[in-house]
């Protein structure tokens, strides 16, 4: 079955296909067009959704200060869909913003519908942690990373791979749980990306990658995904990990919406913070699936039951 893609993602290689320096030039090109396409985009001209449908599709993501100038690109992006939302929410931690004075492009995108809000400081769960005890029982949560600029047909997908699966997470990436040579769990951070799984059945082993586009519809996280100190406890900073086993304890499987992922055009020339050096990542990634297992052995035994 094809995939809707438009002209830009058509053009970018694909993560599986590595090609020195051409493919590093392709992408570098792409994305300076890109941004100057997005930044050329006049804010009169963003709308949110005005036709009436049975879903309510709100837009939720985070930034920071380190980012706040550039995520109006990321947000023009999701304005532009060719499905477009009902909102779009913009949630900030409090503590990283009371001194901030918010540049003039979010507030020419609030006058456009963009909805501010302020929160706890919980990293990536800032997203939803808020949003689904107020979720509508027909109201989709879709949400995205701050960095990047999305493709034109990104909601559309989740949205149509949603309609086949109604009671599914949805997502553009995820990662398949998998095993070692040995038979041992890997890593989660070197579970593939390029897979079968999830992809026409439902699966428990997908772990999400929120921020690439991720559809959670209502009840499909376990009582305890927005429980702060449970958060904090266990998967502070390792977001995907959580909902993944947020999902599975409730039994709740993931779809994905196609195998080969093109390389996200980003927002910025270069990320200003790097959020996670890949040992750190990869120690944080050993501990949080570990304590997840002994926490949540439902979702583990989901996981570990799910043959595909």
């Amino acid at each position: 079955m094809s995939v809707k893609m438009d002209i830009w993602e058509r053009i970018m290689l694909p993560e599986r296909v590595r090609i020195p320096y051409f493919g590093g030039l392709l992408y570098r090109t792409l994305s300076k067009i890109a941004r100057k396409r997005i930044a050329a985009i006049k804010y009169e001209e963003l709308s949110l959704n005005k036709e009436k449908r049975e879903q309510i599709l709100t837009c939720s993501l985070t930034s920071f200060p380190d980012r706040i100038n550039t995520v109006e690109y990321t947000i023009k992006s999701l304005f532009t869909q060719s499905v477009k939302p009902d909102r779009i929410v913009l949630w900030l931690a409090a503590s990283e913003f009371e001194n901030v004075e918010l540049p003039d492009s979010i507030k020419a995108l609030q006058e456009r519908g963009l909805e501010l809000r302020y929160c706890d400081n919980l990293f990536e769960h800032k997203r939803y942690y808020k949003m689904i005890d107020e979720q509508a029982e027909n109201e989709l949560l879709v949400m995205f990373d701050d960095d990047i600029i999305f493709p034109y047909y990104a909601i559309e997908r989740l949205y149509e791979k949603w309609k086949q699966f109604p009671d599914c997470i949805i997502c553009e990436r995820g990662q398949c749980f998998s095993y070692d040579k040995n038979g041992e769990v890997m890593n989660a951070g070197h579970w593939p990306v390029n897979t079968k799984v999830g992809l026409d059945a439902p699966s428990f082993r997908i772990m999400a990658s929120p921020g690439g586009g991720c559809i959670v519809p209502p009840h499909a996280l376990y009582k305890d995904a927005n429980n702060e100190e449970v958060i904090k406890q266990y998967a502070l900073k390792t977001g995907d990990i959580w909902l993944m086993f947020m999902a599975a304890q409730n039994d709740t499987k993931t779809v994905r919406t196609y195998r080969y992922h093109r390389i996200f055009i980003l927002s910025e020339d270069h990320q200003t913070v790097q959020l996670g050096r890949d040992s750190i990542y990869q120690g944080r990634y050993v501990k949080a699936f570990d304590d997840l297992s002994k926490a949540y052995p439902h979702a583990y035994q989901n996981i570990l039951s799910d043959k595909d």
